[in-house]
């Protein structure tokens, strides 16, 4: 803790972290007082801003914090004509005294302008110095352009310009000043757009860089490119700066300072993976290491929230090292709104558990001092707040690592099964439930769990003989007395090892724009594709050509395709495929048809023929464009 640290208001729940929730003293910490007791799950939640109530048609975009007296601030764009930046937005905000229970009239923090010249305010994100008291609220401040269209500038009185405006107050978040800082956090003159990231910013609590705020934003480079990059300020937000851009495809993104000090930065990705990109800082936010794919958690590209879930816990701590992350957990829609635990610094995210089903965009979260926690995100129709423990959680820290296979239709196959038992507490009799097609044989255990230590166990699985080819998940829950972890698998049925395959030739150009390269095809994502040439005008039309060498010979009978999931359009309609052993004689296409607009994989079967490479042809699209574009190609056959 830093030892100008003045007053904060996590401060006055030191004492009641070990009093939380069975699962925050006993599971997460292996020491749980003598007169802690189990508290009760909860989750309880309120709209706090409904389209169409209260003055404005429209409202999105969450930010969520607590301030210095222990007040929690929501705020929100309030959208006069229900589009972003950059339509003339207001930034509100709405206060509680009470922890979240009830809360006040909305307020405006900075208001948009209606009328020539039109001016709005968007994309709001709290960030509170907890030594000097000051709360800031950092957004955009546009004129004439959005993020896509802004043009290089940093003169605020540039109306194509996208500017970054921070609105200060030293009373709590009951008065404003606003300025305009596009100046001082473009380094670069390339740049021509950038954003704030909506939610909260951070505080550094360990280490050389302690006490230091930090504000992350989206920029586009000179190159085109989306970029993310660390605003950060050491004087206490008199001044900021921006460190290095890092990433290709990065966007909305958020950090959280980890138990040893480093900062992870989470971002969602705008080349669409269908996951969260992550990265490492070890000098405080200014710069990042090598960007990754974490694959724990889906996202259909968009905002989320990553907070410590102990903020004063102590460094290196087991405390300091347990991390909630909030999103749509979804690859293709915005929905299944979804809280995830990690308990090793985000490595592994064993918890989780859905809290909107339905449709739900961007959210964010927040400590509270009573060691509960507040979430504000986007339903289908507002702002809404919710608040929950971690017992509602119902986790255990035991990460959970299965194995994806593949199998044959009628085999029989075993798979192993290691449990990381993360937390304090030894489980004498875990369960290993399986979730998957009713008529699958299915069954699995694992050994006894010691606290800190790998167990390990087994599932083994039967597959009926006329099981249709394709990939199968699995959802596999370890239940215990004091809490469930799930983990899925995949389960590849009749299909041949695409690891193996590679792209023997495509005749017409990839999309290098949007990665659309022939490679996605073969790399088990459905949220990756390859994608026809499309931003020139000569482009080839239909038909267009994808062969696929299996690296070796064998006996199949069908092709499987998906097809793109984020898009109508470039949508395969007539096909033909066609075989080859040598890859230079083609006999006459053994299968024709025409796919449906269906996302799920589709198959086209022919007599079964024992072939090298197989071509699919596609002859037109279903919306009538000359582009083609396909998410997953596999091939039915024996492995």
């Amino acid at each position: 803790m830093n030892p100008h640290l003045r007053r904060h208001p996590h401060g006055r729940r030191a004492a009641s972290l070990l009093l939380a929730p069975a699962i925050a003293a006993a599971t997460l910490t292996g020491a749980a007082p003598a007169q802690a007791a189990p508290v009760p799950p909860l989750y309880t939640e309120q709209d706090l801003a409904v389209n169409g109530a209260g003055g404005f048609p429209n409202y999105r975009i969450p930010a969520l914090t607590v301030t210095p007296d222990g007040d929690l601030l929501a705020s929100y764009d309030g959208r006069p004509t229900g589009i972003d930046a950059p339509g003339p937005n207001s930034i509100l905000q709405r206060r509680s005294t009470d922890g979240g229970r009830t809360w006040g009239d909305q307020q405006v923090v900075s208001a948009g302008q209606t009328t020539a010249p039109i001016k709005g305010f968007s994309d709001p994100s709290y960030l509170v110095d907890r030594e000097t008291e000051t709360i800031f609220n950092f957004h955009v401040y546009s004129q004439k352009q959005g993020f896509s269209g802004s043009r290089p500038g940093t003169d605020p009185a540039d109306p194509n310009v996208l500017h970054a405006n921070v609105a200060t107050s030293v009373d709590g978040g009951r008065t404003w000043s606003e300025r305009t800082i596009t100046a001082d956090i473009t380094p670069d003159p390339g740049w021509r757009s950038r954003f704030a990231a909506s939610g909260e910013g951070i505080q550094l609590r360990y280490g050389p860089h302690a006490g230091r705020l930090i504000q992350q934003y989206t920029i586009i480079n000179a190159a085109g490119a989306f970029q993310s990059v660390s605003v950060y300020s050491d004087d206490h937000g008199t001044t900021w700066r921006a460190g290095e851009a890092v990433g290709v495809g990065m966007d909305e993104n958020k950090t959280v300072e980890l138990s040893d000090g480093r900062v992870m930065l989470n971002s969602r990705d705008s080349a669409r993976s269908g996951y969260r990109k992550v990265t490492i800082s070890t000098d405080g936010g200014h710069s990042y290491g090598p960007v990754t794919v974490d694959r724990e958690l889906p996202d259909p590209t968009n905002n989320a929230s990553i907070i410590r879930a102990f903020p004063d816990a102590p460094a290196d701590s087991a405390q300091a090292k347990i991390l909630l992350f909030s999103n749509a957990a979804n690859q293709t829609s915005r929905s299944q709104g979804t809280i995830r635990m990690s308990c090793d610094d985000g490595q592994t995210w064993p918890v989780s558990k859905v809290f909107q089903p339905g449709a739900m965009s961007y959210s964010t979260l927040t400590a509270l001092p009573d060691g509960t926690y507040g979430l504000l995100y986007e339903p289908a129709n507002g702002i809404r707040y919710a608040n929950f423990n971690l017992a509602w959680l119902d986790g255990i820290c035991a990460n959970v690592s299965i194995p994806d296979v593949a199998i044959d239709p009628g085999q029989r196959i075993t798979v192993p099964v290691t449990v990381t038992n993360q937390s304090g507490i030894a489980v004498p009799k875990p369960r290993l439930e399986l979730q998957a097609p009713s008529d699958w044989q299915m069954r699995g255990s694992v050994t006894p769990l010691r606290p800190g230590h790998q167990t390990k166990g087994k599932v083994t699985i039967k597959v009926p003989r006329d099981t249709a080819p394709g990939r199968y998940p699995v959802t596999a829950t370890l239940r215990t007395s004091v809490g469930k972890t799930s983990t899925s698998f995949t389960v590849t049925v009749g299909l041949l090892d695409q690891a193996r395959m590679s792209i023997a030739d495509v005749d017409s150009e990839e999309t290098a724009s949007e990665d659309g390269r022939a490679r996605n095809v073969l790399d088990g994502s459905d949220a990756t594709f390859w994608h026809t040439e499309w931003s020139r005008t000569d482009a080839p039309g239909y038909p267009h050509r994808i062969t696929l060498d299996l690296g070796g010979a064998h006996r199949i009978s069908g092709l499987q395709y998906t097809r793109r999931q984020n898009s109508a359009n470039e949508q395969v309609a007539d096909y033909e495929i066609y075989t080859s052993l040598d890859g230079t004689t083609w006999e006459a296409p053994l299968a024709t048809g025409r796919f449906t607009t269906s996302l799920a994989p589709q198959r086209a079967v022919f007599p079964a023929v024992t072939a090298r490479y197989v071509r699919l042809v596609a002859l037109s699209e279903q919306t009538g464009h000359k582009y083609a574009a396909v998410a997953e190609l596999n091939v039915e056959g024996r492995r």
